[in-house]
């Protein structure tokens, strides 16, 4: 039985026709790992002391990627077991939820026409629990990405730099309300995070926003369509959004910039920080980068 979306049956943002996607059977598709990230914030991330990793992140300017894309599921296992993890076996989750799973495997692709730019996401979700933080949405999914090395470190550490440890939910938070945010942040140097996020519920509606000194659901005019679909037990999300932007909080995509992203998703009902995260990569159009291994290629098709 295939469970199609409110998206798909022709609801989307910017009015007017669906265009044609890409034959996504001939798009390259990458396989990531979205674990399980608890309460890993950018200052444990960058502090030596909890993370031995720092100097190379500092001085070799080596991305998160480069170090733990390989191993992603094993920290998730740990940190959803409420098992210390760094150099100075923090733990990151002191109440884990219960049947959670470290790791999800997602296939993402990208491509692009010329005028917009589409992205892919495909996974096999975990097992349903029955317990709903939010009751609408059985699935959320969120792409951030910057204007081409706009936000400092985001090139080693992605979207990471949205994620502190003073956030609502965070064991530092004094606000219930503090959403995510980029320290300094600046929209008119693009000192800030493209945001867009798939909603499953049904008459929700995908948010088009951005993530400055605060995150901000709305104000974007480029995402035109978030689709989402549910065969069997399989996902999968679409984003097209137009290369232009032309809102408040739309980076524009061009040729010449390498773009930093990362994505999250609210899997089984979850809210707030009990989301899986990717790690930081890059995407760029009709640009290969030799030796980056985080990097992908958007072609035109």
């Amino acid at each position: 039985m295939k469970k199609i979306s409110w998206a798909v049956m022709g609801v989307f943002v910017a009015g007017g026709a669906f265009a044609a996607p890409p034959d996504w059977s001939k798009v390259t598709e990458r396989k990531i790992k979205l674990f399980y990230p608890g309460q890993a914030s950018l200052e444990w991330v960058m502090n030596k002391a909890d993370h031995s990793a720092v100097p190379d992140i500092v001085d070799k300017k080596r991305t998160c990627a480069k170090c733990h894309e390989g191993d992603a599921n094993e920290i998730g296992d740990k940190i959803v077991a409420g098992k210390p993890v760094g150099s100075s076996k923090s733990v990151l989750e002191p109440k884990p939820p219960a049947g959670k799973v470290g790791w999800i495997p997602v296939i993402f692709k990208a491509a692009h026409d010329g005028e917009k730019i589409y992205f892919r996401f495909e996974w096999v979700p975990p097992k349903i629990s029955k317990v709903h933080a939010d009751k609408l949405n059985e699935v959320k999914l969120t792409m951030l990405f910057d204007g081409g090395s706009t936000v400092e470190g985001a090139e080693l550490n992605g979207c990471w730099a949205t994620c502190h440890t003073d956030l609502r939910s965070m064991k530092d938070a004094k606000d219930d309300k503090k959403t995510k945010y980029v320290k300094g942040a600046d929209l008119a140097s693009g000192k800030f995070y493209d945001l867009m996020q798939y909603r499953s519920g049904k008459g929700e509606k995908p948010v088009d926003g951005y993530v400055a000194d605060q995150r901000v659901m709305e104000g974007g005019k480029g995402l035109v369509n978030a689709t989402g679909v549910k065969e069997g037990n399989k996902w999968v999300v679409t984003f097209e959004r137009t290369l232009a932007g032309g809102g408040k909080g739309d980076h524009a995509i061009t040729p010449d910039k390498i773009y930093n992203f990362g994505f999250a998703i609210h899997e089984d009902y979850t809210e707030a920080r009990n989301h899986y995260v990717s790690l930081g990569y890059q995407f760029g159009l009709d640009k290969t980068v030799e030796g980056v291994k985080s990097h992908y290629n958007v072609t035109k098709r």
